[in-house]
């Protein structure tokens, strides 16, 4: 029989033993994955070597579809094209966001041809935003006035509505004449509505009754500068009814309760409230981290019209709701590319650690051809303080050349 001491150090072998094991286990697969999807809010942001496409225009929105390429509008240039339109529609193809190619769908002929007016004002057709859903392609498209001489120089959106293509964007419905007669949102309170971007085809929708509606974003009528930006959802059996009256706004309150939305645009709640720096732009939500992000934009000298264009600056907000409450992350000043309409991407998104990398695609300074163009900017989205030891390479880079390992090191990917 053993003696008290050889039971004590019989007990702390055991003890010894069960510390080791419990300090060495990792928890199984299911554990793991029950982990990671916590919602971890994003504390800050790193933006990386931008990369240049030689297809000129702006308002870029791409949209990930079931294909697996982007489809995106572009205003006022050829993008992947070579005529100029008011508004024109691309395919983009590539898993690799350094070679990507793409060709341009539809001229859109209809909304005139670049900076063609189709109103009393001066007002001619832009698009917004874009999304594809359950096999269908969905664009806003609006009436800009460049200087609006009632806003002080900023250029106004009006009359938006949504119209709609079944075979990649070659042909769309709702009629161009029936948007200028009878447009689903008149007036500019929902003017710039941009669809909320879940993964591919939709997929990511399974979270904040995303899966049941689709939701839209609208500053208050500004393709520059705007002031604020309020949410709006149609039933995702109904969108393609393309009826304004299927449309509810949200107002308030617990966004999962049918009570917090209203028909009434006019009591729409303020998501984001900051005078002056909300450009149009859409929101993304990102899956790995189980949070949704905008990033506004907005000209801190003047307007788009009346101002320095070389420098813009971007106003990074995230949230763990489609509804809010939304958190400004940071702002980071844009120059001397001026870039504008920043969206981030479903596609090339990838978790790295508690963090996320992904892309933002953008266009710059429309009076420099450096910059006016479609492009893709690296991004980090950091859910931790990251420990900086130096900074990403500012240069340009073109994809047509040799940097393809330079670019890797220097953003991670």
């Amino acid at each position: 029989m053993p003696n008290a001491r050889q039971r004590f150090l019989k007990i702390l072998q055991v003890d010894a033993t069960a510390v080791f094991f419990l300090c060495s286990f990792s928890p199984p697969a299911d554990n793991q994955a029950a982990s990671q999807k916590v919602s971890r809010p994003i504390v800050d942001v790193q933006l990386g070597a931008p990369i240049y496409y030689d297809h000129g225009g702006d308002s870029w929105d791409p949209t990930w579809a079931q294909d697996d390429r982007l489809y995106a509008a572009v205003n006022d240039g050829p993008g992947f094209g070579t005529v100029r339109r008011n508004i024109g529609f691309n395919q983009i193809s590539g898993s690799d966001p350094l070679t990507l190619t793409g060709q341009l769908q539809n001229l859109m002929d209809d909304y005139g041809e670049m900076n063609a007016p189709v109103a009393t004002d001066g007002r001619n057709w832009k698009s917004g935003g874009s999304i594809s859903i359950d096999g269908v392609l969905y664009m806003s498209v609006g009436m800009d006035r460049y200087v609006d001489p009632n806003y002080g120089g900023r250029q106004t959106r009006i009359n938006a509505s949504i119209i709609k293509s079944s075979d990649h964007g070659l042909h769309w419905t709702r009629a161009m004449q029936a948007n200028l007669d009878r447009p689903m949102f008149p007036g500019m309170r929902f003017a710039t509505p941009f669809f909320i971007h879940y993964g591919k085809e939709y997929a990511a929708a399974t979270v904040d009754n995303a899966g049941r509606y689709v939701y839209a974003t609208s500053n208050n009528g500004f393709w520059d500068n705007g002031d604020n930006y309020i949410l709006g959802r149609v039933l995702r059996s109904k969108i393609g009814a393309l009826k304004a009256e299927d449309w509810t706004f949200y107002q308030g309150g617990n966004g999962m309760l049918d009570s917090s939305w209203s028909a009434d645009m006019t009591k729409a709640a303020i998501l984001i409230e900051a005078p002056g720096q909300c450009g149009e732009t859409g929101v993304t939500y990102l899956p790995a981290l189980k949070r949704y992000v905008m990033v506004a934009w907005s000209y801190p000298i003047g307007n788009g019209h009346a101002g320095k264009i070389e420098a813009t600056e971007f106003a990074f907000y995230e949230s763990a709701k489609p509804w809010g409450p939304w958190k400004k992350i940071k702002t980071i000043l844009i120059q001397p590319q001026g870039w504008y309409i920043p969206r981030v991407l479903a596609k090339f998104q990838s978790p790295a650690g508690a963090d996320l990398q992904a892309f933002i695609a953008v266009a710059g300074d429309w009076r420099n051809p450096t910059y006016y163009r479609y492009t893709m900017v690296p991004v980090k989205f950091f859910t931790t303080a990251p420990f900086r030891v130096g900074s990403l390479s500012p240069t340009p880079r073109n994809p047509n050349k040799s940097f393809r390992r330079q670019i890797l090191a220097e953003t991670g990917w």
